[in-house]
């Protein structure tokens, strides 16, 4: 019996490991086994294959069950003995609900030398979600947080729904326009095409070109750089066109800190500095890269720019004289 419980204890520490018999090993492992609610925990995948075999998923996407991916640090690749290859994959995780929860089976996909795609699985991890709250430690002053007080002189308040109402609306009519506009455009003669990029704005510029780029399917022919090279430069272009900020000259954390003093909106900073981010990574670094994430670079994109439009057009409306 206390054999069988060490056994299970070490096969607690170490994670998951699958047989190690076959063409493709894998082993997942956690370094903390219990955290606070919300504190990181570092998950290691490690993936060994038969020469030939390649790794096209590492099943590690941006949530896992109750789990979130907060950081993803781009896999080294090493040869090992007989000719095998090592992927390590490291990310930091965490979990934001209390309990025992089970951090669930990795799917890492891979394709053999013949072409035959093929999934082999981890096993489950337990890992304990506890309270920031102390036993013993008071709770009466924890209350719910009640909404704020209106003064009787204030502004009549409207209502959330009235709001959420009014800006679809304004969506849908901005994106009707765009519709059109594109339609007018397509319809032109030839002639006219350099006219209409220097009538089209810096977010609608960059969609035309982000169609393009996705319509080449360069990931799918394991052109990553080049991929990467194009989605870069039309997001530079976009920022210096737009705002007026020397895009081309600096390094993504350098423009990310420009767009953030500039205002910019933050969710449009995380996507394009995200992107620039993995371009670099993709383009000097010769990171492993797979081409389900290099398309979703493209669509994160092209959802941007999408809502970047809209925000022009509005800004155009709004310049207008009634």
């Amino acid at each position: 019996m206390r054999v069988l419980a060490l056994a299970g204890l070490l096969l607690m520490l170490l994670g998951s490991v699958a047989a190690a018999d076959g063409p493709i090993n894998v082993a997942a492992s956690v370094d903390k086994h219990g955290i606070t609610i919300g504190d990181p925990i570092g998950l290691v995948l490690v993936v060994e294959t038969d020469p030939g075999y390649l790794i096209t998923d590492s099943g590690v996407g941006r949530f896992m069950d109750e789990f979130e991916v907060l950081e993803a640090i781009p896999p080294q690749v090493t040869k090992i003995a007989g000719g095998r290859t090592r992927y390590t994959f490291r990310y930091r995780i965490t979990a934001f609900r209390v309990g025992d929860l089970v951090f669930p089976q990795i799917n890492v996909a891979y394709q053999s030398p013949a072409g035959v795609p093929g999934i082999v699985l981890t096993a489950d991890i337990p890992i304990v979600i506890a309270t920031v709250i102390q036993p013993g430690e008071a709770t009466d002053d924890i209350k719910p947080a009640k909404p704020q007080l209106r003064l009787p002189t204030a502004t009549p308040q409207i209502p959330q729904l009235a709001l959420q109402v009014a800006l679809a609306v304004v969506v849908l009519v901005m994106l009707t326009l765009i519709v059109r506009q594109t339609r007018r455009a397509a319809a032109r003669r030839p002639k006219d095409a350099e006219m209409d990029e220097v009538l089209q704005t810096p977010a609608q510029r960059a969609l035309a070109e982000l169609n393009r780029v996705a319509s080449l399917g360069l990931p799918e022919k394991g052109r990553y750089a080049e991929h990467y090279a194009l989605l870069s430069k039309t997001l530079r272009a976009y920022v210096r066109d737009r705002f007026g900020l020397a895009a081309g000259e600096r390094t993504p954390r350098e423009l990310r800190e420009d767009m953030l003093r500039a205002g910019i909106d933050r969710t449009e900073i995380a996507t394009i500095y995200e992107i620039l981010r993995e371009g670099e990574t993709a383009r000097f670094h010769r990171a492993i890269s797979y081409p389900a994430r290099a398309q979703h670079a493209v669509r994160s994109a092209l959802d941007a720019m999408r809502r970047a439009a809209v925000a022009e057009q509005y800004e155009l409306m709004k310049g207008q004289p009634s």
